[in-house]
């Protein structure tokens, strides 16, 4: 199901009669999937289904946030935030809002390892990408000094809301400015009383010790498993799930035949940026 994901509760159809449907029409799709909804984490439809998983923050109050859910270490680092001068805002996604967005996407062509997908992207198309579900979205801005840092982007639903973006400057990183942002959003669930904030996936397959899961674990959140439904339309789409085609790679592969791809790949994309960096010293030594 497209963006189910992203989907409030209430508009999404009953699975039963969806997949009558789907089956009728034909030559739509061999295979139907679709996962429940936090906090729905026992199987209630009929069909084939495997474990997926979301990271999750159960809210309470913010000082059971603060005091209870994170470490020690987490703590420091929103302090730290403040005395660096972090401030975050509630903000209009207007032209000023995507011009910050985009100072941001083009700060440097690679993170985390790998060619940043982002990086020299035009206006209309970050103001498109970031502008989805905006009447059901907050958008918050942080900035030192005045200058914009980093932004999240919060998707509503009733009982839920879920993280869509988040991202800050690299150069403004040792200001904390991501705790500042994510302690933010937790302040706008409690006013809001949101039961629980989403931040995608907790475990990425195999993949040991990463450091996105390493960053929301210390944020307060934790692995909710939910069944995933996979659903055959077809005579292939059964045969597919029969073969087990429907488990990711990632997740097949064991860590130790991953782990020096990602490695190498790391490795070639910080050669990568070292050269841009010297190409843009040259250009503006000789103009």
């Amino acid at each position: 199901m497209s963006d189910e994901y992203w989907l409030p509760r209430a508009s999404i159809p009953d699975p039963g009669a969806l997949v009558a449907e789907l089956k009728r029409i034909g030559g739509f799709a061999d295979v139907f999937t679709f996962t429940q909804k936090v906090p729905d984490t026992e199987p209630v439809h009929p069909y084939r289904s495997l474990r997926d998983n979301v990271a999750v923050l159960p809210i309470s109050s913010y000082e059971a946030w603060f005091r209870e859910q994170i470490p020690a270490t987490t703590r420091r680092h929103i302090r730290a935030s403040e005395k660096k001068g972090v401030t975050v805002a509630i903000a209009d996604y207007d032209d000023a809002y995507v011009a910050g967005i985009m100072s941001i996407y083009n700060e440097t062509p690679f993170r985390a390892g790998r060619r940043y997908w982002h990086y020299g992207k035009d206006f209309d198309a970050v103001k498109r990408e970031n502008g989805t579900y905006c009447s059901r979205s907050t958008y918050l801005s942080a900035s030192i000094g005045g200058e914009f840092a980093g932004y999240l982007k919060i998707v509503w639903d009733d009982r839920t809301a879920a993280i869509m973006q988040i991202l800050s400057k690299i150069s403004a990183r040792n200001n904390r400015t991501n705790n500042a942002l994510i302690a933010a959003a937790v302040r706008q669930c409690c006013e809001r009383k949101v039961e629980y904030l989403l931040y995608e996936k907790y475990d990425y397959g195999n993949k040991a010790d990463d450091s996105l899961t390493q960053f929301k674990k210390s944020n307060g959140f934790v692995r909710m498993d939910l069944p995933r439904y996979y659903v055959p339309l077809t005579t292939m789409g059964e045969l597919a799930l029969r073969l087990d085609l429907h488990r990711p790679l990632a997740e097949k592969l064991p860590e130790w035949a991953l782990a020096p791809a990602r490695r190498l790949r790391a490795k070639w994309c910080e050669r990568c940026a070292e050269r841009e960096s010297e190409f843009r010293g040259a250009s503006q030594a000789h103009p």
